[in-house]
């Protein structure tokens, strides 16, 4: 891990391989499972809990130390990005570090504000929605995390995610359920930022707590991620109609393609099928049709600009 403290970026080896990284196109969210140690998370837990006092490495300029005492126990706790034991072993996790450094290239940025979700069960579920000032489209310059610092069961309601709607809006009944991102103690979830989600119905009681903060880009995109050799880009598993369009041209601005994506429709690339018979026709064509993020056409697609 090589971490910068003047530009607040880490870099490391990157971890995903190609069906992953694609995977995450496809479905918008990744877990990775308890990977922070137990007695981080049950510290994680105290300081969120007020039972652990504040000992920031340093004072940001502008703030003072009344101020950041004050942060622990707001909805924005970001005092914890001062602490040393904090960023050591859950923001710049090893395991997390290698998912986003596949994601977001070299030189990650950190986070620089967290928020905090925390609630007493049992408790109703949220209603879905998209979080506000998301944006749809093929680029992924950030992506956000969601950090379990407890043992976070369906019954204690994990956020529930609806994979594949991180492409554009949906509407989703309340009485429609999702994926729990349910997961054990130290979990972390990451997910693009537009993805449709809630706060899952609780019946256990108790606090349950869990923290939100972002990643970002600082780097041009290409492709430099764990490369499968069987990997074909061609035959890929990019999702069903109305689907694996958006979730292809995110791939390829991944691979730093994606000025160069077009499409020509019907059953030709990215659409696959295990019963045709020989390659699709499509893939890396010149000519063609980009997918309409913005949901202004009627047919689903838009002419390049």
């Amino acid at each position: 891990m090589k971490y910068d403290s003047s530009n607040r970026t880490f870099d490391c080896a990157p971890t995903l391989t190609d069906s992953q990284v694609l995977e995450f196109c496809r479905l918008g969210y990744l877990i990775i499972d308890g990977v922070v140690p137990d007695e981080v998370n049950q510290r994680t837990c105290d300081y969120l809990n007020g039972k652990l006092p504040s000992n920031p490495s340093y004072i940001p300029a502008g703030f003072t130390r009344e101020r950041v005492d004050a942060m622990q126990t707001s909805n924005e706790p970001s005092s914890l990005l001062l602490e040393d034991w904090f960023n050591e072993n859950v923001i710049m996790n090893s395991q997390l570090a290698g998912a986003l450094r596949s994601l977001l290239g070299r030189d990650v940025g950190l986070p620089v504000i967290v928020s905090r979700h925390s609630v007493e069960t049992p408790s109703p579920a949220q209603g879905w929605h998209h979080d506000a000032d998301r944006v749809f489209g093929p680029e992924l310059r950030y992506l956000e995390v969601f950090y379990y610092p407890q043992d976070t069961p369906d019954e204690m309601g994990p956020t529930e995610v609806v994979p594949s709607s991180h492409i554009f809006r949906v509407n989703r009944d309340e009485n429609d359920s999702g994926v729990l991102t349910a997961a054990s103690a130290g979990s972390f979830v990451i997910h693009s930022q537009s993805i449709l989600h809630r706060r899952g119905s609780s019946t256990s009681k108790g606090l349950r707590h869990m923290l939100k903060y972002d990643y970002w880009r600082t780097v041009l995109p290409e492709k430099d991620w764990i490369t499968e050799p069987e990997f074909d880009p061609h035959d890929g598993d990019y999702g069903p109609h109305e689907i694996n369009r958006y979730v292809a041209h995110m791939f390829s601005w991944l691979c730093g393609k994606g000025d160069e994506f077009r499409l020509i429709g019907g059953q030709a690339w990215p659409w696959n099928h295990p019963n045709k018979i020989g390659p699709s026709y499509g893939f890396g064509s010149k000519e063609g049709y980009v997918p309409d993020w913005r949901g202004e056409g009627h047919d689903g697609y838009a002419h390049p600009r």
